[in-house]
């Protein structure tokens, strides 16, 4: 692969185009013998929104189905911010040998729940292949109970990081206009297709500040991807530069549930139809926990 080459095509050059309630029962509201799906947010580098994206799409979620959020960014996790909870104990808790997977459960709201990652411990942030068979043991005995389980990934490629996108049944990757979230998330589609050849990512253009800015961006990350990765990226569309996302992120809370009006939320919403469609009718499927567990393994 031709780095700078791809540098350049996927080189922004700053011109805008034209312009809750009481704890949730345990029960899937599924049904038996419906699968778990499995969605995991991830990011090339810090700071596109993959957290707020994955809070949002939580909430829609959980309207109809029970929902867990792993946060997957271990030692410096935030997804319990945006759902104004305060765990006791997190993923930490269960590497370290302190815990079970249940005793980590956080209820968030209705059908709800959080999988906490824990914040200011470094030496997690990089797990040895038995720590993350852990963790993968500790998803596989909660999944069960679950209709659909979100990874908010740590972002960057790490190992684990990528074995999360690469476990679960879809990636969706959060960019931004900026060159550099460019670069960055092409270089994680890199290892990450490199890692599972298979895998199925799709992105999503955030902080656009129109849909012609959005549509710019997401040609020149497609087609650095199909010139040096020969694959077709999917594009499930964009959301907009809102301050509404600000506003919620300082009042702790989803921008759906908080302010469910602004042009973020709608935004949203109807990305999460479309991965509601997609789910719809899909078979059974081999675990998230147990994907995981096989890539440990590998590790």
């Amino acid at each position: 692969m031709n780095w700078d080459q791809a540098r350049r095509i996927l080189h922004w050059d700053g011109r805008r185009a034209d312009a809750a309630p009481a704890g949730p029962s345990r029960r899937r509201l599924a049904g038996p013998g419906l699968a778990t799906r499995s969605l995991c947010i991830a990011s090339g580098k810090g700071g596109t929104g993959k957290s707020v994206v994955t809070a949002s799409l939580a909430s829609l979620f959980a309207a109809t189905r029970r929902v867990l959020v792993v946060d997957a960014d271990l030692g410096v996790g935030n997804a319990h911010i945006l759902q104004d909870v305060a765990p006791e104990r997190s993923l930490v808790d269960l590497v370290e040998g302190r815990a079970s997977a249940r005793d980590l459960v956080a209820i968030c709201a209705q059908n709800l729940d959080l999988l906490p990652a824990g914040s200011g411990v470094s030496h997690v942030a990089a797990l040895e292949p038995w720590e993350l068979a852990r963790v993968a043991g500790a998803i596989g005995e909660l999944e069960r109970d679950y209709d659909w389980v979100l990874v908010d990934a740590g972002a960057g490629i790490s190992a684990q990081t990528v074995a999360l996108a690469a476990a679960s049944e879809r990636t969706l990757l959060v960019t931004t206009p900026d060159v550099t979230a460019l670069t960055d998330a092409y270089a994680f589609l890199k290892v990450l297709v490199q890692r599972d050849a298979g895998s199925a990512p799709c992105f999503v253009v955030n902080r656009a500040t129109s849909a012609g800015e959005a549509a710019e961006v997401a040609e020149r990350l497609r087609g650095a991807v199909r010139k040096f990765l020969g694959r077709d990226l999917p594009c499930l569309g964009w959301l907009p530069d809102d301050r509404a996302v600000t506003r919620c992120v300082n009042a702790r809370a989803p921008v759906v549930r908080h302010e469910p009006d602004s042009e973020f939320a709608v935004a949203l919403r109807e990305l999460a139809r479309r991965f509601e469609r997609e789910a719809a009718g899909c078979g059974p499927t081999i675990g998230l926990g147990q994907r995981l567990a096989r890539l440990a393994g590998d590790t």
